[in-house]
């Protein structure tokens, strides 16, 4: 279990290369190649994941299965369970294969807190990494949200994600120099679910007015 803070920042997509020359000129550098993401995330019937997170309340976790499409080094799936505690945030990591990824489709994750847990929602994105004060910042973008019960497919191209991924020597007032923008709190997952159940709101009452 790995302990880590994290800061957000949500700026428009077109702020990129401004972001990215603001980076490399405070002495970052890339990290990684550019590549895509795809994460399904898991959720009790009663969505109670999500509802604790829009809350704010703590303890919280997320259960989400990773994998990097395209990325032929990539071995196997990974499941991951994201939690946020009084203490910081934490993540668990277990590499799996393709075979426990179906069960867990078809059968559901049991956790201790949230009891079953069902596929919801893929999320998908790209992530470009950078080093920066030897902490981690990646920019995300061109969302896409795509329910896992239907057929509802959101396309972001709008929203840039900023993440500060930071270590127990994180300071936050160094990077407040380096990055003046405004920290928000954000989850992928959230906002996937509400767009998704807004288009489908939506569809419901245009069919019901016929």
């Amino acid at each position: 279990m790995s302990f880590r803070v994290e800061e957000k920042i949500i700026i428009h997509l077109s702020e990129i290369n401004r972001i990215k020359s603001l980076l490399l000129n405070k002495g970052g550098k890339e990290l990684y190649p550019k590549r895509k993401i795809s994460s399904l995330y898991f959720d009790s019937t009663q969505l109670k994941m999500f509802t604790d997170s829009e809350e704010g309340i703590t303890p919280r976790k997320k259960i989400r299965v990773r994998m990097y499409p395209g990325d032929n080094t990539n071995k196997g799936l990974n499941l991951e369970t994201k939690i946020s505690s009084a203490e910081g945030r934490f993540k668990k990591s277990i590499n799996f294969n393709e075979k426990e990824f179906n069960k867990i489709c078809d059968q559901g994750i049991y956790d201790a807190d949230y009891g079953i847990c069902y596929p919801q929602i893929w999320v998908e994105y790209c992530r470009e990494y950078f080093i920066v004060k030897n902490q981690r910042v990646t920019l995300d973008y061109n969302l896409l949200f795509k329910s896992y019960k239907s057929k509802v497919i959101i396309e972001n191209n709008e929203n840039l994600i900023l993440e500060i991924k930071g270590d127990n020597n994180f300071k936050k007032d160094s990077f407040d120099n380096i990055i003046p923008y405004r920290r928000y709190r954000f989850s992928k997952y959230n906002e996937g679910i509400k767009e998704i159940s807004a288009k489908i709101s939506s569809v419901h009452d245009r069919n019901y007015l016929g």
